[in-house]
């Protein structure tokens, strides 16, 4: 009896397919496989029969670059779900419950990683349990309640896969069995002892593909000091493990060099030293070669023939505690009567997990009498369903001109049968806010909707001339009005609605370059937006439109009556290692006179960043920008951080001016910048310059808009 050894090692787990590799050259049949970690990835993909030159053409096919970010890619979600992601930073989620706030178990719950064991095990000819398969498996995972030692030797095949692999903090843990598990390497990274027990090897091949500890010197900041406290938490058990060797047994430990458990990118490199590892072991391992036909037998009862993709029969919705499943369903595109989609479900599932009410969504395909079931299971957030984030930015101009806002936004989801959501929103900082909204769609599929909404707002505002601050300017808006639209699925929405506004403005310090106001205004709007951007801040494909528009019915005695429209187009495009980013707007009355409470304004970073923020103020505008931008950095896995280069030049052009009369006709602007997304939205720090704009400006920007 011979077992197969796999052990832990995140990304440095590609070293098992090369050792795979050679052990059917060699052929070496086992008996049974233990695993750990990427170990339980591998041996249980192998136990199902997949073929090491299978592994790789997976591996190779996935962007490991984005596996680790559980949401659907931006354009695939939907409208509202963006406005939400872009002003309030999805990770500052907290439940709200009766014991308090809760934050989730991981930086990522492991949707995409789940639904890639899927794809890798052929999940979707059927569910594999563990001890359905050829050969006798074990993947070990840890309690993470108890520390506990967990050997899963049957149920859902890739459901363990999954456990075995949950990284304490990084990836949220499974529940399976009354247990909470995470990673095994904590307690067993090279399960010698689990082959010896469980089929009573009599020679063990063992690989350890485990990050050697860290030298002294190297040992310099937090993440190294508890990088090393869990390399010696594993090595401790994988001296243990290794004492267990005998002299008939094969041990490798793959000479992985730079390559860490995190560089998931080098999977196939490190295939190829595991390969050349188990090359340099051919003397120890062809001692239990076995002649060809006995090989091919082997081969043959862990290998079943190629099946079809089965036609689904039924698409069933298992049961949820809040979530309307005719709601998912409705997300869900396969039909019924036609063969399975995989890559669709695959999106189909990322895009509803999106939306984030669930803790995770899966599926599995179960015979059921004559007919194939497709079965969709969402389990939702224990978190939920109410929720609080936080948002934030600060800006400085380094000229003594700078802002901070903190946001919270509470929302209670689900509150009906087809979805609808209360929102309420406070900032507190620069500028002062409250808002809420009641929104409700009118259909399960939460096509169309109806929102009523308020809010209120107060903020210092800066009015200029000759580029100098003359005036400040305190303002009080309140609003309040109702909407009614339609989603085009992930990519916008149009809605018609009524406002009505009460906004003041009164003079705090300085001249009063423009008189204290008071002006009601009340009318119908109307707004068409189509958001396919990749990435909200810096996208790298996709178009961004909005057009606005607005009639004033009725305005505060002495006023003319005004209309207004709006026009906001972007496009990125990527060429070769550059991504362009272009935008341009117009904005203009489209009868009357624009009154002081709805001018437009130039100035600021992103929009003429030469100028002081909202330095040009107006009755009709016209901007256009172009970006140049160069990824510095690749994206860090599970961070996915990455440093960029950018230049832009820039134009303006204010006309009807209320504020900087001189400042006539289009006014151009260049500038650089570094930038970074963050866990608190974009990062910029740079400078531009404009030739009416008082000299060189540096600025400095985090947070979101």
């Amino acid at each position: 009896m011979i077992g197969l050894v796999l052990g832990g090692g995140g990304a440095r787990g590609g070293a098992h397919i090369g050792v795979l590799e050679v052990l059917e050259q060699l052929r070496i049949p086992v008996d049974c496989i233990a695993g750990t970690s990427m170990g339980a990835l591998v041996g249980g993909a192998y136990a199902a029969g997949i073929e090491p030159a299978q592994m790789r053409e997976s591996i190779k096919q996935v962007d490991w670059d984005t596996i680790f970010d559980d949401s659907a890619e931006r354009d695939e979600v939907s409208y509202r779900r963006k406005q939400l992601d872009d002003r309030f930073f999805s990770a500052l989620e907290f439940g709200i419950g009766e014991g308090g706030l809760r934050y989730r178990e991981g930086a990522v719950a492991g949707q995409k990683i789940k639904l890639f064991f899927n794809s890798l095990v052929r999940s979707e000819l059927g569910e594999k349990s563990i001890e359905e398969l050829p050969l006798p498996l074990t993947l070990i995972a840890t309690d993470i309640g108890t520390g506990e030692r967990v050997a899963m030797r049957s149920g859902s095949l890739t459901s363990a896969m999954r456990a075995s692999m949950s990284v304490p903090g990084a990836i949220a843990p499974v529940q399976r069995d009354g247990h909470k598990l995470v990673d095994g390497g904590l307690v067993d990274n090279v399960p010698i002892q689990e082959v010896r027990d469980r089929c009573g090897a009599e020679v063990v091949i063992a690989v350890n593909v485990g990050s050697p500890l860290l030298k002294p010197e190297q040992v310099t900041g937090l993440l190294s000091v508890v990088g090393q406290m869990v390399n010696l938490l594993t090595e401790q058990n994988v001296s243990r493990s290794l004492a267990l060797l005998g002299p008939r047994d094969v041990y490798m430990r793959p000479e992985l060099g730079d390559i860490t458990a995190v560089d998931f990118g080098r999977q196939l490199e490190a295939a190829e030293i595991g390969k050349a590892a188990a090359t340099a072991a051919t003397a120890a391992l062809t001692r239990y070669s076995v002649p060809e036909a006995e090989y091919q037998a082997w081969r043959t009862r862990m290998q079943p023939p190629p099946a079809k993709l089965p036609k689904v029969d039924e698409v069933r919705i298992a049961d949820t505690r809040y979530v309307n499943p005719h709601t998912v369903r409705e997300a869900v595109s396969q039909k019924e009567g036609e063969p399975l989609d995989v890559p669709q479900l695959n999106k189909d599932l990322i895009a509803i997990y999106s939306a984030g009410d669930l803790q995770n969504i899966d599926y599995s395909v179960v015979p059921e009498r004559e007919k194939t079931i497709l079965r969709v299971t969402p389990v939702e957030k224990t978190l939920g369903p109410d929720y609080l984030r936080f948002g934030l930015n600060l800006y400085s101009d380094f000229r003594g001109d700078s802002n901070f806002n903190i946001r919270a936004l509470t929302r209670r989801t689900w509150l009906n049968a087809l979805g609808g959501e209360w929102l309420t929103a406070v900032q507190i900082g620069s500028t002062q806010q409250i808002y809420t909204e009641f929104w409700q769609p009118l259909d399960a599929g939460q096509r169309w909707f109806v929102k009523p909404f308020g809010g209120a707002r107060t903020e210092n505002v800066g009015l200029f001339s000759n580029g100098d601050r003359i005036a400040e300017y305190r303002t009080y808006v309140a609003e309040g009005g109702a909407e009614a639209g339609v989603n085009f699925g992930a990519y916008g929405l149009a809605k018609l609605g009524w406002r009505e506004s009460n906004k003041r403005g009164t003079v705090e310090t300085g001249t009063a370059l423009l008189p204290s106001v008071r002006q009601l205004t009340g009318g119908p709007t109307a707004s068409l937006a189509i958001d396919t951007y990749d990435f909200a801040f810096f996208p790298t494909r996709g178009v961004k439109l909005n057009l606005d528009g607005f009639e004033a019915a009725h305005v505060s005695d002495g006023m003319e009556k005004f209309g207004s429209a709006q026009a906001r187009l972007g496009a990125a495009y990527t060429l070769g290692d550059l991504i362009l980013v272009g935008k341009a707007e117009h904005g203009q009355s489209t009868h009357g006179t624009l009154p002081v409470s709805e001018l437009y304004s130039l100035g600021g970073p992103r929009r003429l960043a030469g100028f002081a923020p909202n330095q040009i103020a107006g009755g009709a505008y016209a901007y256009g920008s172009l970006e140049v931008q160069y990824k510095l950095t690749r994206a860090i896995p599970l961070l996915g951080l990455s440093l960029i280069g950018g230049l832009q030049a820039e134009a303006g052009k204010m006309r009807k001016l209320s504020t900087e009369p001189t400042l006539t006709g289009w006014q151009p602007s260049f500038g650089a910048y570094l930038a970074s997304n963050t866990a608190f939205g974009p990062f910029y720090v740079g400078f531009a310059n404009a030739k009416n704009g008082k000299g060189t400006r540096f600025y400095f920007f985090v947070g979101t808009p």
